[in-house]
């Protein structure tokens, strides 16, 4: 799973990279085709079975983020596609509007408010978009025109782009769209950013977070909402003073802020959740880890994710949500208690799920 790290020049999206996956990144030296780097993704749930299991190691689940340079409006076409080709394979994208006051970093250019650079974003992602079903409509037409005929398959193609392209000229995101599993492959098969998951980090300075707000707030959460965009404030300034200190003083100054955890803490798992993503658990004296499985995932398939053999030789799975395991903190009790249970290989594993795997010769 990769996320594309998405905005104008001068959002502070590369510190917003920086501090979720811990790569420094010099914008002058960074390579045309980005960077790329593994976020881990924070759940207090790791840590409270650490401390009761003590292993060896933790392991956390983890998110692929690639942080892209930033472009302005009014950007060549050529440098616009070289940005865009470049984040084309990501599943995911997380888009970066600054909110930020600060006289030395110059706004970008067309992007003077909050409002102005999310519309910059989201025009660009429509507009290439509306290019690319056309451009493949174009193409069923001159086949038809040719063959004087088309095949279903093609009639189909037609009827359902024909409906995309409407709805990108009516300004309205494809992944709001319900489409039935052969239509939605469909899509897929031409790689749509507006289809992807899309996530909006507004980077505020401290006098912002501070009062919860910065201008045009309701504005990006409403459009936002309206086209099924996760949502998150944080500032970069903050978060990087956050990442020096020590847990003590961490604690302190979150308080201050009345936070109980850092906002790239919660940035890892808003994206985590919204690209359809859940993890379930594995503990023992050697590690504590979370596994990585898509929502819906059957339990031969999680199995499969810590080892292909064990999806092919899969038995039973003994479960037990966390929120159960954590009233009595002990695998045993948990045991003589009946609050283990037996999952057979297409029970749909659900978040948070503590997992062994007994598996056959």
């Amino acid at each position: 799973m990769t996320i594309g790290v998405f905005g104008l020049k001068a959002s502070g999206k590369t510190t917003i990279f920086s501090l979720l996956t811990g790569l420094s990144v010099d914008p002058a030296t960074r390579r045309r085709d980005g960077a790329t780097a593994i976020a881990p993704v924070h759940d207090a749930r790791l840590t409270e079975l650490a401390g009761i299991f003590r292993p060896k190691k933790t392991t956390r689940a983890g998110l692929t983020f690639t942080d892209m340079p930033g472009f302005d409006s009014e950007a060549d076409p050529g440098e616009k596609t070289r940005v865009m080709q470049a984040i084309l394979n990501a599943d995911a994208l997380l888009c970066v509007v600054r909110a930020f006051v600060e006289p030395s970093v110059p706004w970008p250019v067309n992007g003077e408010t909050p409002a102005r650079q999310f519309d910059a974003i989201r025009t660009e992602l429509l507009l290439r978009d509306l290019g690319v079903v056309e451009s493949r409509l174009e193409r069923i037409t001159w086949t038809e025109q040719k063959h004087h005929r088309l095949s279903d398959d093609e009639r189909r193609e037609h009827e359902v782009l024909t409906g995309v392209r409407e709805r990108l000229e009516a300004e309205q995101f494809v992944s709001r769209q319900q489409l039935p599993p052969t239509d939605a492959r469909l899509i897929g098969s031409l790689n749509l950013f507006t289809a992807k998951p899309v996530i909006i980090a507004v980077n505020t300075d401290e006098e912002q977070l501070g009062r919860g707000a910065y201008p045009d707030r309701d504005y990006i959460r409403r459009q936002g909402e309206a086209n099924g965009f996760a949502d998150i404030e944080l500032s970069g300034r903050i978060e990087a003073e956050i990442s020096q200190l020590d847990a003590a003083d961490r604690r302190a100054f979150l308080e201050a802020y009345g936070l109980s955890e850092s906002g790239i803490e919660r940035l890892s798992r808003i994206v985590y959740r919204h690209v359809g993503l859940i993890s379930f658990l594995t503990v023992g004296e050697d590690e504590v880890r979370a596994w990585t499985i898509r929502l819906n995932t059957r339990a031969r398939d999680a199995a499969g994710a810590i080892h292909t053999r064990l999806a092919k030789t899969f038995v039973r799975a003994e479960v037990i949500p966390y929120d159960s395991f954590m009233t009595v903190g002990d695998m045993k009790l948990a045991r003589a208690r009946g609050l283990v249970r037996l999952a057979g290989r297409d029970e749909i594993v659900q978040d948070g799920d503590i997992f062994h795997v007994r598996a056959g010769g």
